[in-house]
C-alpha cells in the first residue's frame, strides 16, 4: 500500500485532528480505549506531523487525546446499548473520515455503513477497505440518496462524531428531520458544544493547524430544548467528558479530571441522543 497525501488547508486535513488525538490516546490512555486502527492509518499517510509531534507532550495535547478517547468511548457505549436490543441493526457512521470506532465494538451481527464525501471515501477505501458486513458510501450528508442503501429492517443506529460542528444550525436541524423521515424508527447520537466553546476551542484549534475557510460551526447551548424539533423526537443528553467514564477510577490525574469537568460545564460539551 502506498502512502496517501493529505494536503494542507483542505477539508481532508480536518481528518488529522481526531486521528492524531486517538493515536496519542493509545499511548497515554490505552486502559480506557485502545484504537489500533489509528496507528496503522497514520503510518500510511503522507502528512507533516512534525508540528503535532513537538506539541504532543504538552498538557493541552494530553487533554486533547483524552477528549478524543472519551468521545469514542461514549459513541461505543451508546452503540452497544442500542445493539443490545437490536443486535442485527444497521450502524451508520456519518462523516466517518478515518474513524473506526464501530469496529471496536462489533457484535458480529451488525451491518456497518460509513458515509462521507467522495474524496474522503477514496482515501478510506485505500487505507481501510470494507471488511465483512461493512460498506463505504461516497455521499454528501445533505444528499439523501445515501439513505436508500441502508438496510434498516432490524433497526438503525446513526452517529456523527466531530461532524455537525462543521455545519450550520439550519443544516443540522434539517438533516435530523430528513433522517426521521427516511427511517421510521431510529437512534441518532452526536456530540455538541456551546457557542463559547466554538469561539474559544474550535476556531482556535483550526487556526493553530492552519485550517481556514471552515464555515458553519454549529453550536448547541441547550440541547434538550434546541433539538426537540417536533413532538415525535425524544432527546437525552450526557456530559461529553464526564458522563460515561469514571475518570478517577481510571487513574486520570486530578488536573486532567478537573479540566474535563470544567470543559463539560463551561463549554457545554455534550453527547446527545435523539430517538424517534
Amino acid at each position: 500500500m502506498g502512502r496517501i497525501t493529505i494536503e494542507k488547508n483542505t477539508v481532508q486535513e480536518t481528518l488529522i485532528i481526531p486521528l492524531y488525538a486517538r493515536k496519542l490516546g493509545n499511548e497515554l490512555f490505552p486502559h480506557i480505549l485502545l484504537d489500533p486502527y489509528a496507528d496503522d492509518v497514520i503510518r500510511h499517510l503522507n502528512y507533516d506531523f512534525s508540528t503535532l509531534d513537538k506539541k504532543k507532550g504538552s498538557f493541552v495535547w494530553k487533554f486533547g487525546a483524552l477528549e478524543g478517547i472519551l468521545r469514542s468511548k461514549a459513541i461505543l457505549y451508546e452503540m452497544q446499548d442500542y445493539l443490545s436490543s437490536h443486535p442485527d441493526a444497521a450502524v451508520v457512521n456519518m462523516g466517518c473520515g478515518l474513524d473506526q470506532t464501530p469496529r471496536l465494538g462489533d457484535n458480529g451481527r451488525m451491518n456497518l455503513y460509513n458515509i462521507d464525501r467522495k474524496d474522503i471515501i477514496s482515501i478510506r477505501n485505500s487505507l481501510l477497505p470494507p471488511i465483512g458486513r461493512e460498506i463505504n458510501i461516497a455521499a454528501d450528508l445533505n444528499d439523501d440518496t445515501w439513505t436508500q442503501y441502508i438496510d434498516v429492517f432490524q433497526g438503525v443506529f446513526l452517529f456523527a462524531a466531530g461532524v455537525f460542528m462543521y455545519l450550520r444550525e439550519k443544516e443540522v436541524h434539517q438533516l435530523i428531520l430528513r433522517l426521521k423521515g427516511a427511517f421510521s424508527h431510529g437512534c441518532l447520537v452526536f456530540d455538541t458544544i456551546g457557542s463559547f466553546g466554538i469561539k474559544v476551542l474550535m476556531k482556535r484549534t483550526l487556526k493553530t493547524l492552519g485550517i481556514h475557510g471552515i464555515k458553519g460551526m454549529f453550536y448547541c447551548n441547550n440541547p434538550l430544548h434546541d433539538l426537540r424539533l417536533d413532538d415525535d423526537i425524544k432527546v437525552s443528553v450526557r456530559k461529553y467528558l464526564t458522563g460515561y467514564v469514571d475518570l478517577k477510577k481510571e487513574g486520570i490525574s486530578p488536573l486532567l479530571r478537573g479540566m474535563a469537568y470544567l470543559f463539560d460545564w463551561v463549554f457545554r460539551m455534550n453527547i446527545c441522543q435523539i430517538t424517534w
